[in-house]
């Protein structure tokens, strides 16, 4: 991690072994290729990103502010770690794609779940909890790895930006109140 860290997506096996003082045929045996390591990083960092956005999602507060507090958890994690988010969305192998494809229908889950609560409690159907869960964790996703990559704001304005859009679109649905509420 150290080296993707310092090195970013591009990251060389040798460097890694050298990193841990061991030889690459070494490394080699721990990982057995590249997409090994790849995997076993995906899985780390998934497991870090999520503990963090379940606290986010399981602190109180009202629904708008439930909605800023988990967005901006997920954009401070990749700005934390920007070189190992970019080795895992866009240098690493089919291996590491599939456990990153599959994160992010794990914290779909967990985000369908508050969705469906809330709707629940607004008296409102809550058969859309689902999709709409998996529409916020996409758009979530992609204007993060493009604020990442620009950084053209600073992250504050991107999460009130993306927390309007999305409590002003659930305001027609009785759940959301409005940018005020």
């Amino acid at each position: 991690m150290r080296v993707i860290r310092r090195d970013g997506p591009g990251a060389s096996m040798e460097k890694i072994a050298a990193e841990v003082g061991v030889t690459k045929p070494i490394l080699y045996r721990f990982f057995d290729d590249r997409a090994g390591l790849s995997q076993a990083v995906a899985e780390q960092f998934a497991t870090a990103l999520l503990a963090e956005l379940q606290t986010s999602l399981g602190t109180g507060g009202t629904p708008r502010e439930l909605l800023a507090r988990t967005v901006d958890a997920y954009l401070a994690f990749i700005e934390r770690d920007p070189n190992v988010y970019r080795f895992l969305v866009n240098g690493s192998h089919a291996s590491a794609q599939s456990e990153l494809a599959g994160f992010i229908r794990r914290v779909a889950q967990e985000v369908s779940v508050v969705v469906g609560e809330q709707l629940r409690a607004a008296g409102v159907d809550s058969g859309a909890a689902e999709p709409w869960a998996y529409g916020l964790v996409g758009m979530v996703h992609l204007a993060g790895d493009w604020w990442l990559d620009r950084q053209p704001m600073p992250r504050s304005r991107l999460v009130e930006y993306l927390t309007t859009l999305v409590w002003d679109g659930l305001a027609s649905t009785g759940v959301g109140g409005g940018a005020t509420s």
